[in-house]
């Protein structure tokens, strides 16, 4: 289990996901590149120091507490995961989705998990395919990377706490298939995610990565009025920067100006460029502007042990 390259693969997607996550929060609500080509016209290259008292988004935090969840209980318990949310959104909540929102407040008022998911989603059906399933699920492909079956029912059962619907849950099973293909040195994991997923998973999400190999940066759905925060582009813009050899802090940067939801679109794609290449690939610099950079480390270091 000491396999190096594998271990700084698993450091580098986590740090990946919180460093895209923390880079892209200030852009977030902008919208278009123009707006945050005025708002920071130097770019956006450094990572802004969180608020007093709120170390991490949501996106970060979610990750974080499923990740310690995962080690706590030695498997997955839904339970135990919902509670850690839950506590996290009544002492801080920062970027909280709608969807997410919902879904945990039903549990407090004391409904099961799963079904808090499915109610939620069928409040506002029309809003309810948001990214809030993929921008948190790489603590699961680092603990179940040498089991499949288990990393792709795990990964759909944490999206449904809070997003059950399919393109969320079959989303989140991509991204971690991806990143398992990645962490094992896998670079073009494309064909084995959609043999993987295979008719299962909606039409959406399947025509979107198969899109991506062939895809240019111009046509990506960053920016699109209206679908900030959709999951299956989040999935497709991620995937393509990891597919199309860009850096991570260049990827990453590239997202951060791009428009739409730039925090989650960042942070899933750092996930994935990290898993790609390793910790090595993300800039000193942002590594000290990380706060609990090494615990974080530590956490993915521990997760890819378990399992």
């Amino acid at each position: 289990m000491g396999d190096p390259q594998l271990i700084s693969r698993a450091r580098g997607a986590l740090l990946g996901l919180v460093a895209g996550n923390q880079l892209g929060v200030p852009t977030e609500h902008l919208g278009t590149p123009d707006a945050i080509r005025k708002a920071f016209p130097n770019g956006v290259l450094d990572l802004t120091p969180p608020p007093k008292n709120s170390p991490y988004d949501d996106d970060a935090a979610m990750a974080l507490l499923l990740g310690e969840s995962l080690l706590a209980s030695r498997d997955f318990d839904a339970s135990d995961v919902a509670r850690r949310w839950l506590k996290w959104m009544k002492v801080d909540g920062r970027g909280i989705g709608l969807t997410t929102k919902r879904a945990l407040t039903l549990i407090e008022r004391g409904k099961e998990p799963f079904e808090a998911g499915r109610l939620a989603n069928q409040e506002n059906p029309g809003r309810s395919a948001g990214n809030g399933s993929v921008m948190r699920c790489i603590p699961v492909a680092l603990r179940y990377h040498d089991n499949i079956d288990r990393l792709i029912r795990v990964s759909t059962q944490q999206a449904a706490i809070t997003h059950a619907d399919e393109r969320c849950t079959w989303g989140a099973a991509a991204v971690n298939l991806a990143a398992r293909e990645l962490l094992h040195g896998n670079i073009y994991f494309i064909d084995e995610v959609l043999h993987r997923i295979s008719d299962r998973a909606p039409r959406a999400l399947r025509d979107a990565i198969h899109r991506v190999p062939r895809e240019r940066e111009a046509d990506l759905p960053i920016a699109v009025v209206g679908e900030a925060g959709y999951v299956v582009h989040c999935v497709e813009i991620a995937f393509w920067f990891v597919t199309h050899d860009r850096t991570l802090e260049e990827a990453l940067i590239a997202l951060a100006q791009a428009g739409g939801d730039t925090d989650t679109n960042a942070a899933v794609a750092g996930a994935l460029l990290g898993a790609r290449y390793g910790e090595v690939a993300l800039p000193p610099r942002w590594i000290d502007q990380l706060v609990g950079a090494q615990g974080i480390a530590k956490l993915a270091e521990d997760l890819v042990r378990a399992a």
